[in-house]
This record gives structure tokens, C-alpha cells and sequence, in this order.
């Protein structure tokens, strides 16, 4: 008797949330400081959000889901892909209030957010987004502003106890913004009137000192203005990386914070790890070590890259390989018999629009290759070596992300043309190849039904019989097809092209 599948990890989750939080109603909420490209890996803490509320809202359990992007926050540094010439001076500037890259979007945060919020609709996760610089215009987070200040003191003790680091005398929890040179980056708060609602600040770079309203006037450093968010929009669930969820992290400062000072309780922790870019480690946008959420929907469905998330347990290592793994994610999802399908995740997974058409996306990008871009190719090819689809738009749509996979990812290996006449390398041939080549294209004309697994023989049965091995026939297979050492595997290659193509250029080879 087969074993009982393992209850998904959100479904756990959620169990485990209930128990301890009650039947809501709960706001869960995710972010991201725009500072950069928002890649795969950001997508991980939305994403993670997302499949718990879905979970919940199967539960009839009433929850909310938000994105709070941080566009408050400070121009840290000229990151690698930024104009030094150009940026330099916004350093200290709030990301809101920064020139857009490309002079296309009313902000740098936009620039980054817009795209990405594009992507999150494609994925149907129904974040309603909230901008940081929005929530300190408004006076949001006034009142926990004016706590932070009056405890400046609590605070501290703190963020030294459990954070075991000195905190400076002169620290503040507020960051103020100099209305002078708009940023944050030399300023220091020197005093503040809590019946006033000011802030007095000086300014190094500008050498002033000023008093402003708190409303517009800054905003509170990261390790305050965590819990003070959780306070002000009452959220209840948080998926956070292993950068803040470890000892002395940003979670375990924020919990005793906005507990002691802000009168709420820290919303219940979902850890995850980052996710690596294969052979690159982790992704991080300041150093553009990145692969963004937009352009890997350009080369697989929705669902699928859901599913690349969903499946694995948040706290479970995760790495991105745009080749092998992106290939076999697609035929995972599309693949009801697959082993390691897991059909739970499929269901959390599902954006909508995605038909499975039973081709492997492997195979169906080397037809694409053979069919030249030509949809109507494409299909007289699949028809011809036996494959059936669920409907034209579909394979059409999957044809679409084969040949955008080519273009943005694939290694040069997955890459042919099929040669129009002989290839030069092929007319180089000695008497012992061209003796091969029309052995070969000999056995294969003999063959009653030429299927990829019969060819396959034919070539493994020609080296044996001649005391070479298969990797330099298949070599020379290549060289007379596509003038290159290696190609897809040779059997599927020769079903895919048709035999007579393959015995015809054999024999030219030969001649």
C-alpha cells in the first residue's frame, strides 16, 4: 500500500496559524525596498504570502493581502548598473523622490515597481500594493513616529540586548529628510516636540539646522519602522527572509518593540530562504547578480514558475537554473503521470490560462528549431512523429516561451540551425567518415518505421559493428546536419527532421 502524500507545507501552515492566532480576519503582508531589478528571489516572500492566503480564503478563513513597497527608503550606495555620474548625487534620497533610470516612470521606485507589478497580476496574486512613501505622507505612522521618539531610550536598550550591538548617543529612531538637498544621508536629529508634531534636524552637507513637521520630514530607521508598520495596518502574517528571521534579527527586535511600545502583537513568522542563481549564488539586486520575475515569465508559464516556488517548504534551499531544472519544471506541471509531480502545489500554482498540451518542452523547443519560427512546420513535424495537442492556441503559446527560452537562456549546446546545403566541416570528411555517413544513411533507409528509439539502434549498432564510439558518430551525425560537434539527442533529432532529409544529407556527406 503506497504511502499517504505529505500534507503541503501552507496547508500546515495554516493549521499551526489558527491554532495560534484564532479565525482571523488577518492581514498578511509582504515587501520589498525598490532599490533595484525585483528578481525570482523577492518573489519568493510574495509568493509564499500569497499561497497562505489562498489556503485560508479555501478555509473560508477571512484575510487580506498586501505589498508594501518601500519606496521611502534612503539611495544606499551608486549600485554596479547605475551611472555614478548621474546618481551620486541622490544618495541619502528617498527612492521615491529619485530620477527613473530610463526617464520613462515618475520615480527610480517605479521604475522598478511598475514591471513588477505587471508580473504579479500575470501570477493572479492579488496584492493590493502600498507605498511606504504614501503611508508617511498621509501620517500613518505618526502616531507610532511620536512613540519611537518619546522611548527613544526603551528602544535603544533594546536593539543593544538583543542585538548585543552599542547603539550610539547621539542615535535616533527617526531619519530626517533635509528639505534643503532631499536627502537623508548627513542628517542628525537634534531635538523634536511631541505638541508641535516637528522634528529638529541638522544637515552636514548643507550646513543647517531646521525644524519641520514629522509628516514629510523622514521616516523611522528599518528595525523601528518594521513594527511600527505592524502596528498601524494591524498586520497578522509575514513571510520575512533568513536575514531577519535569525538570532538578533530584525523579527526578533521588531516583536519586542511594537509588543512593548506599540501595543501589538508581531505577526505570525513564515522564514524563508533565499533563492541562488545556479552557479552564481544568491540573487541580489545591488550587486545585479539577478534573474527578474518579468523575463522568466517570458520563457515559462505562470504556473509553472508558481509551482517552482510553491512546491518547496519556504525554509527549504532554492536555486534557479534557467536550463535542466526550467525545462523539467515545465513538464512537471504540464505532466499529470510525472513521478514527482506534486499535485497539491499544482493546485496552489494555478494563474489561469495554462493548458497542458502533453509535448515535452525539450522536445518542442528542438522542433521549434527545425521549424524555423514556423508554427505550421512545427505542427506538420509534430504530427508526423506521433504527438498530439490540446488545442493550436496553446501550442502556439508554448511555442511562444520556446523561442523566448532560446533567446534569453539557452547555452549555446541547445542551440542549432539546420544546415540548407552540406556543411563545410561535413565536405572535409575522410574516405573512413564518408564511409560512415553512408552506412549509416544505408540502415536508416532499411528501417520499416523510422521512430527515434530505432534510430537510436541503427547508430549504436553501425559504431559497434565498425569499433568507434557513439559520441564520434553522433559527432559526425552533426557535422553533416548542423556543422556542429553536438546537438539534441540524435534519435529525436532524425524523427524530428525525417529520415529522408537525414539519409539525403548523409549521402551528399558520403559522396
Amino acid at each position: 500500500m503506497a504511502s499517504p502524500t505529505p500534507r503541503h507545507w501552507a496547508d500546515k501552515c495554516a493549521d499551526l496559524l489558527l491554532a495560534e492566532r484564532g479565525n482571523g480576519p488577518f492581514l498578511i503582508a509582504s515587501g520589498i525596498s525598490p532599490s533595484g531589478k525585483i528578481h525570482v528571489g523577492n518573489l519568493r516572500e510574495v509568493l509564499t504570502a500569497d499561497i497562505i492566503h489562498r489556503v485560508l480564503s479555501e478555509r473560508g478563513v477571512q484575510s487580506r493581502l498586501i505589498f508594501v513597497a518601500d519606496d521611502y527608503d534612503p539611495l544606499r550606495k551608486v549600485y554596479p548598473f547605475l551611472d555614478a555620474a548621474v546618481y551620486a548625487k541622490h544618495i541619502g534620497a528617498p527612492l521615491s523622490a529619485i530620477p527613473c533610470p530610463c526617464g520613462g516612470h515618475k520615480s527610480y521606485a517605479q521604475h522598478f515597481l511598475e514591471p513588477f507589478f505587471a508580473s504579479l497580476r500575470t501570477l493572479k496574486i492579488a496584492a493590493e500594493p502600498v507605498l511606504a512613501s504614501e503611508l508617511y505622507a498621509s501620517g500613518a505612522l505618526l502616531e507610532q513616529t511620536l512613540i519611537a521618539l518619546k522611548q527613544r531610550d526603551a528602544i535603544a536598550e533594546i536593539l543593544n540586548r538583543v542585538t548585543g550591538k552599542e547603539i550610539e548617543p547621539g542615535w535616533s529612531p527617526f531619519m530626517a529628510l533635509c528639505s534643503s538637498c532631499g536627502s537623508m544621508a548627513r542628517t542628525a536629529v537634534t531635538g523634536w516636540s511631541e505638541t508641535d508634531r516637528t522634528i529638529t534636524y541638522t544637515c552636514a552637507t548643507c550646513a543647517i539646522e531646521k525644524t519641520a513637521p514629522i509628516v514629510g520630514a523622514g521616516k523611522l530607521t528599518w528595525r523601528v519602522d518594521w513594527p511600527a508598520r505592524w502596528a498601524a495596518l494591524r498586520v497578522g502574517i509575514e513571510p520575512f527572509g533568513k536575514d531577519h528571521g535569525g538570532k538578533g534579527g530584525s523579527y526578533d527586535t521588531g516583536k519586542e518593540i511594537v509588543a512593548k511600545l506599540f501595543d501589538w502583537q508581531a505577526p505570525f513568522p513564515v522564514i524563508y530562504e533565499w533563492i541562488r542563481l545556479k552557479g552564481l549564488g544568491d540573487m541580489s539586486s545591488s550587486k545585479g547578480n539577478v534573474v527578474s520575475v518579468d523575463e522568466v515569465l517570458d520563457v515559462i508559464p505562470p504556473d509553472v514558475l508558481r509551482y517552482f516556488i510553491t512546491r518547496p517548504e519556504p525554509k527549504a534551499s532554492l536555486a534557479l537554473d534557467p536550463v535542466a531544472q526550467m525545462l523539467n519544471l515545465v513538464d512537471e506541471v504540464d505532466d499529470e503521470t510525472k513521478k514527482q509531480r506534486d499535485a497539491r502545489s499544482v493546485e496552489l500554482s494555478q494563474a489561469g490560462g495554462f493548458v497542458p498540451i502533453g509535448i515535452p518542452f525539450n522536445h518542442l523547443i528542438n522542433v521549434w528549431q527545425v521549424a524555423q519560427g514556423s508554427l505550421d512546420t512545427a505542427k506538420t513535424i509534430l504530427a508526423r512523429t506521433g504527438y498530439h495537442w490540446s488545442s493550436d492556441d496553446a501550442l502556439a503559446q508554448r511555442c511562444r516561451y520556446a523561442a523566448n527560452w532560446l533567446e534569453r537562456f539557452a547555452p549555446d549546446e541547445y542551440k542549432f540551425s539546420l544546415a540548407q546545403t552540406l556543411p563545410e566541416s561535413a565536405k572535409q570528411f575522410d574516405a573512413a567518415q564518408k564511409k560512415l555517413a553512408a552506412l549509416v544513411a544505408d540502415r536508416l533507409a532499411a528501417l520499416p518505421k523510422a521512430a527515434a528509439e530505432d534510430i537510436h539502434r541503427v547508430l549504436y549498432e553501425v559504431a559497434t559493428e565498425n569499433g568507434i564510439g557513439m559520441g564520434d558518430l553522433c559527432r559526425l551525425f552533426y557535422q553533416a546536419l548542423i556543422g556542429k560537434d553536438r546537438g539534441p539527442r540524435a534519435g529525436w533529432f532524425a524523427e524530428i527532421i525525417g529520415v529522408d532529409f537525414v539519409c539525403t544529407r548523409l549521402r551528399e556527406a558520403a559522396a
